[in-house]
């Protein structure tokens, strides 16, 4: 298996998805903006599809007044069409995983830096029914995580020696 390493503005729609499949369990290459958001959009429209036709079925009964047999027809549809979801995406968790890891070292978070942050993330969601502060760090994560999936190549890397800093971010590589 090769490291998947793009090059900024080099990277087109079938470059992103090769670079996807062949970095299926790749979490240690670089992957730039183009090669992250060409897939993720994709694969979020592609999951988003049957949930669509479902929807607009049941809106379609709902305004022509059938709504008992549309529901008993949606709910055969629907679980066909819930098997096939699930089983892409499971499909494409482990190549999304690897993916995101790879944009966010890209961006310049260290490996370990991420996985904490979704740690926390998970942690702080799974409180943050009980408590608005617990719902708002988690919003704060899952934001600094989204703009970091934006951030340009290289955008994060620190000079810093702060243990704590370094824990999170890459640092700078020297030019001699």
């Amino acid at each position: 298996m090769r490291e998947i390493q793009e090059v900024p503005g080099k990277v087109t729609i079938k470059t992103a998805f090769r670079d996807y499949f062949k970095g299926y369990f790749d979490f240690m290459g670089r992957s730039t903006r183009a090669g992250y958001w060409w897939v993720m959009v994709i694969v979020m429209l592609f999951l988003f599809i049957p949930g669509f036709i479902l929807l607009g079925q049941f809106l379609m009964a709902k305004v022509t007044g059938q709504v008992g047999t549309a529901v008993a027809q949606s709910g055969q549809l629907g679980l066909g069409f819930s098997y096939l979801v699930v089983i892409i995406a499971l499909a494409l968790f482990i190549p999304t995983l690897a993916l995101t890891i790879r944009r966010y070292r890209d961006a310049g978070l260290n490996g370990r830096g991420a996985v904490t942050l979704w740690v926390l993330n998970g942690l702080a969601s799974s409180y943050s029914q009980q408590s608005r502060g617990w719902a708002f760090i988690s919003a704060v994560i899952g934001l600094a995580l989204l703009i970091t999936a934006l951030l340009k190549t290289n955008q994060l890397e620190t000079d810093s020696d702060n243990p704590l800093v370094t824990f999170f971010l890459r640092a700078k590589v020297k030019k001699d």
